[in-house]
């Protein structure tokens, strides 16, 4: 009595997040896929093997984990103890073809990995051993392949149990396994180190060169899903295997997942760089319109504030600036008229220069604006108009020029001079 287990809930369910798992792993592989066959055929111009041998890679994991969620159908995910003998039945008959699919995926993903450094310009002392690596792991794999097909005689043994046959143990069914598994993480780190041999003394720049040996060490993580899967390879065969075999297979489905996307994200980076330019581009152009933009309101907003000022104002200023190049308007009067007449002079130049004309007449025809004495230097090489606005006057006579000037003196021509 001590000694006997109880027996498990009948509530448990790992159904929901077998379903998850799986559709989120179809996803992520499939939009990498897409993304990597954008830029080669859009971008590149040019598929090669890596690319076929990648869609056959990612094919075989959609077929996979479609027989996943047929297995959920025939009890994965609950208590063996619940699952009539039926249903287990058929849940192992789909579970021994998603193993051959496991093996022809994992060697797809590998391929394609072989064949895209095969692309990269390097010696060809250094070929060889990727066209070793590609003929071990088609012949291993045919090899594990063909041992996990015939693991029983006749065939339906393997998930028919009652039929008499003859069939490979437990523990030789691991070393199927354990066997695929050793290989591909030895692959795996070949594949990834093997990147930084081959790019050693190609005439590309140090980035460029780290980049690509960091993408392609990506596949460093598969190895170590890889490691743990093979470790919890126990759960596939004890007396709760729709159970505890979940844990097992989700580390499976995510190392295949993982080494499609090692294998594209290297292959897109021509396709980055194209997005990343045109984003450059985009937001130059955005940046730049905008500073068109505020100007461009800038300048509606002072046309607006010029619509304001009355067009009479324009002209009375206007014609007191032309009254000051007339000699003898100036100086009959007082102090505080010279001041008011220089004020109007300073507006009407800056209203003829905002405005461009006054009356229909242009600046350069009828104030002179530009150049005249007690203009400020701004400390640009240019002139600060308005800030001391005074025009020359003389005329030369006999007599002294000590005296002081008296109304009617310019009008007689005698020798006057100032400023106004």
């Amino acid at each position: 009595m001590g000694g006997q287990e109880p027996p498990p809930n009948p509530l448990d369910n790992r159904q929901l997040a077998i379903w998850i798992n799986s559709i989120g792993s179809i996803i992520v592989a499939s939009i990498v896929v897409i993304l990597r066959l954008t830029t080669r055929i859009w971008i590149v111009k040019k598929v090669g093997w890596d690319d076929y041998t990648i869609v056959l890679a990612t094919c075989g994991h959609i077929i996979g984990m479609a027989l996943v969620i047929c297995e959920l159908q025939y009890g994965f995910g609950l208590h063996r103890q619940y699952i009539s003998p039926a249903d287990f039945s058929i849940f192992q008959k789909y579970s021994y073809v998603e193993w051959i699919q496991t093996f022809q995926t994992l060697m797809f993903n590998k391929l394609s990995v072989c064949f895209f450094l095969l692309r990269l310009p390097v010696d060809t002392r250094l070929i060889r051993p990727i066209q070793w690596t590609i003929g071990a792991l088609i012949i291993s794999n045919a090899v594990l392949t063909f041992l996990w097909i015939f693991q029983c005689w006749p065939v339906p043994a393997a998930w028919i149990t009652s039929k008499p046959a003859t069939c490979f143990t437990f523990a030789q069914l691991q070393r199927i396994i354990i066997s695929q598994a050793i290989i591909s993480i030895i692959s795996d780190f070949i594949l990834a180190l093997f990147p930084i041999l081959l790019l050693w003394n190609v005439q590309i720049s140090r980035r460029t060169k780290i980049g690509l040996c960091s993408l392609m060490a990506l596949g460093l993580c598969t190895a170590g899903l890889c490691m743990v899967r093979t470790i919890l390879n126990w759960e596939n065969e004890n007396e709760d295997p729709t159970w505890e075999s979940v844990p097992n297979w989700a580390f499976r489905s995510w190392e295949v997942t993982v080494g499609i996307t090692a294998a594209c994200i290297p292959a897109m980076r021509p396709g980055y760089r194209v997005v990343s330019t045109s984003l450059q581009n985009y937001y130059s152009l955005l940046s730049s319109s905008g500073g068109k933009g505020s100007s461009s309101s800038a300048n509606r907003r002072k046309a607006s504030d010029d619509t304001l000022v009355n067009p009479s104002d324009k002209e009375e200023k206007a014609q007191l600036a032309r009254e000051l190049t007339r000699p003898g308007q100036v100086v009959d009067r007082d102090v505080a008229m010279r001041a008011a007449v220089h004020t109007a002079s300073v507006e009407a130049d800056r209203a003829v220069t905002e405005g461009g004309a006054v009356g229909g007449v242009g600046v350069d025809e009828e104030l002179p604006t530009r150049g005249l004495r007690g203009d400020v230097g701004n400390g640009s090489g240019g002139q600060e108009q308005g800030i001391k606005k005074t025009m020359w006057f003389g005329t030369e006579c006999e007599g002294s020029g000590d005296r002081s000037p008296k109304v009617g003196d310019l009008e007689r021509g005698e020798g006057v001079r100032g400023f106004v």
